[in-house]
């Protein structure tokens, strides 16, 4: 699966956050991909990006990569969040 998080090469982490996607998805193209990404209880994921504590981190994105990341507190309002801004959207799984 496509992903917008990848490893970071620096000595501590991320050096200005993470890129959370451009605003829109072609919710036309497919389904689209939903993730919870883990956060450890430093606030950081996997790959050393500090995002802080507090609701549940996910990533939606398109077919071409096209999404972002933001905070929800289950699965069922994430899909919200995002049918807020693209109703006609179809999640994988």
């Amino acid at each position: 699966m496509q992903t917008f998080i990848n490893p970071v090469s620096c000595k501590y982490g991320a050096r200005m956050g993470r890129y959370t996607g451009p605003d829109f998805m072609d919710t036309s193209a497919g389904k689209i991909y939903l993730r919870r990404i883990p956060i450890n209880s430093g606030g950081y994921d996997t790959f050393g990006a500090y995002w802080g504590l507090g609701a549940p981190l996910w990533e939606a994105h398109d077919q071409d990569g096209n999404g972002r990341i933001f905070r929800a507190r289950d699965r069922a309002a994430a899909k919200a969040a995002i049918r807020a801004d693209f109703p006609d959207a179809v999640f994988y799984r």
